[in-house]
């Protein structure tokens, strides 16, 4: 939704095929999936390329058909915005490969993919300055990345009855974003694995989930110990 917002504009013809609807975004087409009339992603889809749209959202691509569909819109010069369950942004091009799309059609279409997760945010109404221990830093290959003039200052919350005694109020996104250039293209194309996908990436300064939420801790936003639950 926050992409679509960006583009979102009186001159672009938008239409989304979700399920369900969550958010009404103004300007844009929305079209809710009904399965009972087999109103699906695939028929739906096939449908809206009829209506010379500009941008296109599929709210999941959960089987071959949507994704060639969604693929060959992208091709023939759609802006097409998808999701896809995915443990990162490199996963989600394997993830396609997997569903028999033809590598060289994933390397002609795909621009980019970013990859999310929410962390909790330190309840601010109970929020406390303190210093890690040594070992727990050292275990985890991360005191370089968290070192402020020479020492190392966390927060989190102490729990209050504001946050129900969690230490967190809210939530927050941390991120990653692979752009595809020649190299990656190339990498796709030959079906190499995520693992290496994503280390191409991260030696192109691509940040990793993990590194988003580092910085997220850093920032006092949120802890060490949420960050490594949720990106490892």
């Amino acid at each position: 939704y926050a992409a679509l917002n960006q583009v979102n504009s009186k001159d672009k013809n938008i239409i989304t095929v979700e399920d369900p609807v969550e958010y009404k975004l103004n300007r844009i087409n929305q079209i809710q999936i009904k399965p009972k009339i087999n109103l699906i992603f695939a028929n739906t889809l096939r449908s809206i390329l009829r209506q010379d749209p500009d941008i296109i959202m599929v709210g999941e691509i959960r089987d071959i058909e949507t994704a060639q569909i969604a693929v060959q819109a992208a091709l023939t010069g759609h802006l097409v915005f998808s999701t896809l369950h995915t443990n990162d942004a490199a996963s989600a091009l394997t993830r396609l490969i997997d569903m028999d799309i033809e590598t060289f059609l994933i390397s002609s279409s795909v621009i980019g993919v970013i990859a999310q997760r929410l962390v909790r945010v330190i309840c601010e109404k109970c929020k406390e300055e303190y210093t890690p221990g040594k070992n727990v830093l050292s275990g985890l290959n991360i005191e370089d990345n968290l070192k402020k003039g020479g020492k190392i200052k966390l927060y989190r919350g102490a729990g209050c009855s504001f946050c129900k005694n969690t230490g967190y109020y809210g939530r927050t996104s941390i991120y990653e974003l692979i752009v595809l250039d020649e190299e990656i293209r190339a990498l796709i194309i030959s079906k190499t694995s995520s693992n290496v996908i994503k280390d191409a990436a991260i030696k192109k300064g691509m940040k990793t989930l993990k590194d988003s939420g580092l910085e997220k801790v850093k920032q006092g936003i949120t802890t060490l110990e949420e960050v490594i639950r949720v990106a490892g």
